[in-house]
């Protein structure tokens, strides 16, 4: 067969393919939903309880001004790429094919695009970004909580590239480092507090790729804990907090490792033509625990010990839809509040953070009474009326390297630099 003559057939069958695909999606998906043993996810008009003073922001509850546009928007899940049955399987093969004919070729630029590093980690690549706009937001946040009385922090997250170990890549072709180096400086000038853990992670002797999943974006649970024990021992010695920072020290858990269980986003990307599965960790302490876990869009009001915080349902057998880091915390939501019956004080801390603090915001419970925990991506109501209606003691904002300027990032979808554009905004 003439090669113009196979790419033409290859071309029609994948084609026929993606469309059969979209008829059985329906089924596939009233399926899914009849089985799925998840706590299902109800919405809430977050300004309705949390309202803002000035009227600024509508309400983010969907509003279906006719049936067409209630029918367009549940089509929109259907249609989504990978929903479609069979997706992945003609990923997989797409890999494997470029494989053999040696392309590779990519622009570490382009959305969706994975990079291994020299040794086998994944990793996307940032570009050099703007960050003026959310250094601005953060020290206006900083300065309402200084007039309401609340201790304030900013806490800088490394993302996977590491400044000296990556010294190829790093301020080259990856700029996460350089972009978060400009907004921390920004924040130094304004006078507002900031611990960067990159510093901590080094000083702490840490394998800067090792603290990382190989095919996640993610870092460990082994490293979440770390960073928890790190935020307390700045409670405990920056702002007095009368905590213990040692019950989180390794030697005071027990760790139950699924082999071969987790496949993260950027190994989904490449499929498993090009990585497998790698061992995760669910780790319990070892001392008694007494906690009530609060998720008000999963109708979820939890008490017991320390494993209520886990979503057990993810910790199935590996597939491509698997989300095994959604294990920790439940996965992620609008507001979730962790409560300590057995905390020695009566502090309450505000966490405003992105999706790292999952596998690290349990941890960190284990020695302060509240905590509550809000995702400004999905979190559509007022920080400030969440504020006046929780009375937190602190705030910290701690989000990866990779957020400050996002939302102007060209090489995101539209829809994600919608998301990233509320990671900032504190009002």
């Amino acid at each position: 067969m003439k090669p113009e003559r196979f790419t033409a057939s290859v071309f029609v069958f994948v084609i026929c393919a993606l469309m059969l695909s979209v008829f059985c999606g329906f089924a596939s998906k009233k399926m899914k939903s009849i089985n799925d043993e998840t706590r299902p996810e109800i919405k809430i008009d977050w300004e309705k309880i949390y309202p803002f003073d000035d009227g600024s922001k509508e309400s983010s509850m969907e509003k279906f001004s006719s049936f067409y546009d209630y029918v367009k928007s549940k089509l929109k899940d259907y249609t989504s790429t990978e929903n479609l049955p069979g997706y992945y399987n003609m990923i997989e093969a797409a890999k494997k094919y470029e494989d053999v004919i040696r392309w590779n070729m990519v622009s570490v630029f382009d959305y969706n695009a994975v990079i291994k590093l020299k040794d086998g980690y994944l990793t996307s690549y940032t570009t050099s970004l703007d960050v003026t706009h959310d250094a601005e937001s953060v020290k206006n946040f900083a300065d309402f909580c200084t007039e309401k009385g609340i201790d304030f922090m900013y806490i800088n997250f490394p993302a996977k590239v590491c400044v000296s170990e990556d010294k190829e890549i790093s301020g080259v072709l990856d700029f996460a480092n350089q972009n978060a180096e400009k907004f921390l400086a920004m924040l130094k000038e304004s006078g507002v507090r900031y611990y960067d853990f990159r510093k901590n992670l080094h000083e702490a002797g840490m394998s800067h790729h090792g603290a990382f999943f190989v095919t996640d974006h993610h870092w460990k649970p082994e490293t979440g804990l770390w960073a928890a024990g790190e935020i307390l021992k700045i409670l405990h010695d920056d702002f007095a907090w009368n905590i213990e920072p040692e019950i989180l020290s390794p030697e005071n858990f027990e760790y139950v490792i699924y082999r071969d269980l987790l496949l993260g986003s950027h190994g989904r990307k490449v499929t498993l033509a090009r990585a497998k599965p790698e061992d995760f960790t669910v780790i319990y302490p070892k001392f008694t625990t007494s906690l009530r876990f609060e998720i008000p869009n999963l109708r979820l009001d939890a008490s017991g010990n320390f494993g209520i915080t886990y979503d057990m349902n993810a910790l199935e057998k590996y597939n491509y839809s698997s989300k095994t880091y959604a294990a920790y915390s439940r996965g992620g939501h609008p507001l979730a509040t962790f409560t300590n019956r057995l905390a020695a004080n009566q502090k309450r801390l505000l966490l405003i953070s992105d999706s790292f603090s999952r596998c690290m915001t349990p941890f960190l419970s284990l020695e302060i009474q509240h905590i509550d925990t809000i995702d400004l991506r999905y979190f559509s109501g007022s920080v400030h009326s969440l504020i006046g209606k929780m009375k937190p003691d602190a705030i910290i904002i701690a989000y990866c390297s990779q957020m400050p300027g996002r939302f102007g990032n060209p090489s995101e979808s539209e829809e994600n630099k919608k998301l990233y554009e509320k990671l900032y905004d504190f009002r």
